[in-house]
């Protein structure tokens, strides 16, 4: 359960070494925030990637999630994980041992078990500095390289790509100190899409002998 969580803190995560200012990058990550304020829900598909080269190890999920302010739904159909948050409680499902775990959001490991964090990734925790701006399949991308400012945040640097004409962040790798990188590659999004509040609390009436385990 603790190492599936973690990648699901990892994979929302999506966003100089000097603690210096660069005010290019400041520029467009305040874009990328009013952006994403402006939408009342986002909605995106994405891959999941985790990889080792010295290990050899290279591995692949698929996700879906759906976003409403501090409201989430996040689905790892591949591992058999749904995440729910209503705001208040986050609601964690495993579909194998047909099993939710409720735990108050703040008993999460921080910000960055955040799934919506994906996209604000930046705002706290981080300096960063502008790299390039390149062209990928046809998409205008900035390049932007985040440094963690304290030891609480496990990666030496996270480096996200943000779509020049939506303004919002379609990539992100996680460098982690172990030698793994984490990457959230978003390959659909949608914008104000229709998400009622009731899909963000976890219904134990569609899953027939739940074991609830609650830990409020």
């Amino acid at each position: 359960m603790k190492k599936l969580l973690s990648l699901v803190g990892l994979v929302l995560l999506v966003f100089s070494v000097s603690a210096q200012v660069d005010q290019k990058a400041k520029s467009i990550l305040e874009n990328v925030t009013k952006t994403t304020q402006s939408y009342s829900s986002i909605q995106a598909n994405f891959d999941y990637i985790m990889e080792n080269k010295e290990m050899d190890i290279h591995e692949e999920n698929k996700g879906n999630i759906i976003m409403k302010g501090d409201k989430y739904l996040l689905k790892l159909s591949d591992l058999g994980l749904e995440l729910y948050c209503n705001g208040t409680d986050v609601s964690t499902f495993m579909k194998d041992a047909n099993e939710v775990t409720v735990s108050p959001i703040d008993a999460e490991t921080g910000d960055m078990m955040n799934p919506s964090k994906l996209f604000t990734i930046y705002e706290e925790g981080f300096s960063y500095k502008f790299v390039e701006e390149k062209v990928v399949g046809g998409k205008s991308l900035y390049i932007i390289d985040l440094f963690p400012e304290t030891d609480d945040i496990e990666y030496t640097k996270i480096r996200i790509q943000i779509d020049k004409q939506s303004m919002l962040i379609s990539k992100a790798e996680m460098f982690g100190q172990e030698g793994n990188v984490y990457i959230v590659d978003v390959n659909d999004l949608k914008t104000d899409v229709d998400a009622p509040d009731s899909i963000f609390d976890f219904d134990k009436a569609k899953h027939p002998g739940v074991d609830v385990v609650d830990l409020r």
